[in-house]
């Protein structure tokens, strides 16, 4: 798929975030994130750290067609890689990341702060601790155009109607690894099943 967006940014992105890979590797493309399932799925997660490559990160935003315009959300945002890249390589005019675990929001400032050297751009990128339900009145009642979310396909239906709300509103959603199937309103524009990267959007 062709890039449309910020190429310096894109490159330092895919920079930094190799770096952090090479720290914590993703398992293989072929399984994305089978380690870090089964720890979650016995600890009832909803939305369990599962880093994936910088490069499915800059693939699945294209895939949306993430610009200037979007305001985006990562729902369980780990060490904020979307919102990163959001900023970054697509000019999102703002990106947040909600995040449960508070080590993970250190390290998604200390990563943004090394790929948005500009001020300004650094002030979109924002990362906030809790979870869907603690967060629910940021969550549900801002206007995002973007979601991005990785669900666990056992804890769908705790998400649906925020889904929805927003869907309806117009909202393209990013679904990884788990599509979002098990929700019929939800209208499938693209999918890339070996890459795990489910996009849905009305219009």
């Amino acid at each position: 798929m062709d890039f449309h967006g910020n190429e310096q940014g894109r490159d330092m992105f895919l920079k930094v975030f190799k770096d952090a890979d090479d720290a914590a590797q993703d398992a293989s493309d072929a399984n994305p994130f089978p380690a870090y399932i089964d720890n979650d799925m016995e600890q009832g997660s909803l939305a369990p750290f599962c880093p994936t490559s910088a490069s499915r990160v800059i693939k699945s935003l294209s895939m949306a067609n993430v610009c200037s315009n979007d305001t985006v959300i990562d729902i369980g945002s780990g060490d904020g890689r979307f919102v990163t890249a959001a900023i970054s390589a697509f000019n999102a005019r703002r990106a947040l990341g909600v995040e449960v675990e508070e080590d993970l929001i250190e390290l998604s400032n200390t990563l943004a702060n090394k790929v948005l050297d500009n001020p300004k751009d650094r002030k979109r990128a924002e990362f906030v601790q809790g979870d869907f339900l603690s967060q629910l009145p940021l969550v549900r009642d801002t206007e995002w155009s973007v979601i991005v979310v990785f669900l666990l396909p056992d804890h769908v239906e705790k998400f649906a109607d925020l889904l929805l709300h927003h869907y309806r509103n117009g909202a393209r959603i990013i679904a990884l690894v788990f599509n979002l199937d098990e929700i019929p309103e939800l209208k499938s524009i693209q999918r890339d099943d070996s890459a795990g990267i489910y996009i849905y959007s009305k219009n």
